[in-house]
């Protein structure tokens, strides 16, 4: 058995842990990651929390995101029936495992534990929580838009002198694409303390100018064992502790205090340094580009934007659940409806129609004209999905398992394959040949349009399933389907075979393709982009060049008009090159946060949404560098 050294100061705490009783006691539990491939992950959450019951003098707990590996519906459910047993207050958010890769959209979150923001008040101090996103979208950290209203707005209801702790996932800093937003809000009041987790460690730092803490997992790897921190706030000295929670209680034992911070009389951030703005927030929009008109809409939209040329209309949803049209022209409402569910399904237009896919479990079919809804077929889960439609065929993928062809007309049944591995997230390609599918089961399906019969399984079970063919639109061209993966590769595979022709490096969920089908475009995690040809039984690049964007994650496709490539990024840019040699053309930052798709809707001009809310006409002019 390991023996542990406790020092005398550590004996003093052993008892009840915290030092002191005429103060605030309360626990920060951060990166749980209840894995239901991973039995120990419950098992040290368990000990976790034996230990907190043990403790009078905790008053309350915080769960600073993270809690599942893989935001799946049952591992949520296990962390709250994990989390039943709890005899304290307990206050809880969402981090990125939670939302990026939830099946329900983010929604069993919310039903489960009944709310995404939380506020409340002990002992004259405001704790603040907020979830944190991207919510179903690989790219940097975000707060939501819905709770960036809800955060301004209840701080316009805080005095000013009350001191305010905010707790996230994520710190503050440029880990976070919206932070400086956030910290800006904060700074309207008398924010004395930042508290996040992500990082698996505990550490201070300064989050633009605020004093700030991380704080460890509440995993046993690479620390004595399970635990978590405790906080002790008195006579407005905040002190840190780490908690380890051993099987049995008795065992536990409260390290000496590794961090202290005094509260201020009044802000408590620096003010005599000078903090740098985030990274490339630049608005200056290049010589020949314009912004038609631009929409600010009180939620996230995690999908497209998508533009019919012939109604004039532009038609996209947000993850309040609700599905809008605007006026191509202006950008003038000219019909919103609302759902029972968030929404991340691209809106598909077809037949004076929109069909989307909602996670209150319904795949809606809407009046272009007037919103009013035609029909909707109800599944078995939530529908992340985006639906394509194919000669008067609506084929969606969903959470339950399942992959269907509904009738464009009636929404009738037409053909459905229930042994789908993982759910369906992306948007499947269609022809006349063969419907083409990925899930987060590591497998790409290739499916009959007519009687959905499966042609062929497409498999990369060789890595764990965050590495599956999931959130790529597939492209195909001469024969040969092409669609990158998170595990950083490019492959093209036999379009009728589902065989595997060539796989290169480089990639990770973004794609594109040219209009004459001969060129394959490629985003990289770093800075490059690619250009391969369709043609070759091996990877051929036609160029490489640096894309000027970094580090980038944006699962977002590549587009073309005009001679013109169009890159999306999770940094808020659309980059624009030249088709032929990869030359940057122009950039246009949008958004503090992933630009979803870009448009080309003729005519020079585009249609973009952002993750933050943002919807977007842009016109360019082609040509030379501008």
């Amino acid at each position: 058995m390991k023996t542990h050294i406790i020092t005398i100061l550590s004996i003093l705490f052993l008892a009840c842990g915290c030092r002191s009783h005429s103060g605030t006691c309360f626990a920060v539990i951060a990166d749980t990651h209840i894995n239901s491939s991973n039995p120990n992950s419950a098992t040290e959450f368990m000990d976790v929390i034996r230990d907190l019951n043990a403790q009078d003098s905790i008053e309350f707990v915080i769960l600073a995101g993270d809690i599942t590996e893989f935001g799946s519906d049952e591992e949520i459910h296990l962390a709250h029936n994990l989390l039943d047993s709890l005899k304290k207050p307990w206050y809880i958010l969402s981090g990125n495992h939670d939302s990026k890769w939830s099946e329900s959209g983010c929604n069993t979150f919310l039903e489960t534990f009944k709310y995404e923001q939380f506020s409340f008040i002990n002992k004259g101090i405001l704790y603040i929580g907020t979830n944190s996103g991207p919510n179903m979208r690989m790219a940097p950290a975000l707060v939501p838009r819905e709770s960036i209203v809800w955060l301004d707005s209840l701080l316009r209801t805080v005095k000013e002198d009350m001191p305010v702790i905010f707790i996230n996932h994520y710190p503050l800093t440029e880990d976070m694409s919206n932070y400086h937003l956030v910290t800006t809000l904060l700074k309207t009041r008398n924010i004395q303390l930042t508290l996040c987790g992500h990082y698996h460690t505990n550490e201070a730092f300064l989050a633009d100018g605020i004093p700030s803490v991380k704080c460890r997992s509440s995993q046993s790897r690479g620390y004595d064992g399970p635990g978590y921190n405790l906080v002790t706030v008195k006579k407005g000295i905040v002190t840190f502790s780490e908690r380890i929670a051993l099987n049995p209680v008795t065992r536990s034992y409260t390290k000496p205090e590794w961090h202290s911070l005094t509260f201020n009389n009044g802000p408590s951030y620096r003010t005599d340094t000078v903090y740098p703005a985030p990274c490339g927030r630049d608005t200056v929009t290049p010589s020949g580009v314009e912004i038609l008109w631009s929409i600010q809409d009180d939620s996230d939209i995690g999908s497209a934007a998508v533009a019919d040329t012939v109604s004039g209309t532009v038609v996209f949803a947000n993850t309040k659940g609700v599905v809008k049209a605007v006026r191509l022209d202006s950008g003038d409402l000219i019909w919103s409806v609302p759902t029972g569910g968030k929404i991340f399904s691209t809106p598909e237009v077809a037949m004076d129609r929109v069909f989307i896919g909602s996670t209150d479990r319904n795949v809606y079919c809407l009046d272009l004209n007037d919103g009013h809804i035609i029909w909707k077929y109800t599944t078995g889960k939530s529908i992340v999905a985006s639906p394509a439609v194919l000669d008067s065929m609506v084929y969606i993928g969903g959470s339950d398992g399942t992959f269907r062809a509904l009738k464009a007309v009636d929404g009738s049944l037409v053909w459905e394959y229930k042994k789908i591995n993982g759910f369906v997230e992306s948007k499947p390609y269609a022809d006349r040949f063969q419907v083409v599918i990925g899930s987060w089961g590591n497998e790409l399906y290739s499916f009959h349009p007519r009687t959905g019969a499966l042609q062929w399984i497409w498999n990369n079970s060789k890595r764990g399933r965050m590495y599956s063919p999931a959130a790529t639109w597939p492209v195909k061209a001469n024969g040969k389907l092409f669609f990158t993966t998170p595990e950083r590769k490019c492959y093209a595979i036999d379009a009728l075979t589902g065989k595997t022709i060539w796989e290169t490096e480089g990639g990770r969920e973004s794609i594109g393709l040219s209009r004459d089908g001969q060129q394959v475009y490629v985003k990289t995690m770093f800075d490059s982009l690619f250009a391969y040809h369709t043609g070759p039984l091996t990877p051929q690049s036609k160029w490489r060049v640096a894309g000027g964007y970094g580090y980038e994650i944006g699962p977002s496709p590549v587009t073309a008009q005009d001679a013109l490539l169009f890159v999306p990024t999770a940094q808020g840019y659309i980059f624009a090159y030249d088709r032929n040699n990869g030359a940057n053309i122009w950039k246009l930052k949008c958004s503090d946060g992933l630009v979803n798709y870009v448009q080309p809707i003729g005519h020079s001009r585009l249609v973009s949404s952002t993750l933050d809310g943002k919807v977007y006409l842009i016109s360019y002019k082609t040509g030379g560098p501008q």
